[in-house]
Order: structure tokens, then sequence, then C-alpha cells
């Protein structure tokens, strides 16, 4: 989040946290942590499902997923 707020990012697309579970903590961890500081911050976070494509410039409806 830090570095998404310091290069003035528009769209955050978090990668490599959903895939495999390969830390200690747990597999949603990640991203929930993402979402809080999303929540603080004026930060736009896109969460495609895994292998969804998606298209730059496209609104697309956030859920999440990894909650079903």
């Amino acid at each position: 989040m830090q570095a998404f707020l310091d290069l003035k990012g528009k769209t955050l697309l978090p990668i490599h946290w959903a895939k495999f579970s390969l830390s200690l903590h747990g597999w949603t961890e990640p991203v929930q942590r993402l979402r809080q500081a999303a929540t603080l911050h004026p930060a736009a976070v896109l969460t495609p499902r895994i292998g969804q494509v998606i298209q730059v410039g496209v609104d697309l409806v956030q859920e999440a997923w990894w909650e079903e």
C-alpha cells in the first residue's frame, strides 16, 4: 500500500497472493490487510478471480470471492 501511495497510483492490482499458501500467515490475510488499508487511504483495489481476464480502463464489479 505504501508503494502504491508513494507512486500516486490510480488502481492497485495485488499479485502473488491468492494462488498458493506458501507462508505461515492465513491464506486471505494479505488481501484482508490490503483492503483494510484501502479504507484508510484513497485507493481503488482490483482483486479479480484467479485466471480472470481484465481490461485496463474498464470498471469491474469487486467482490470478496475468496470469502465464498
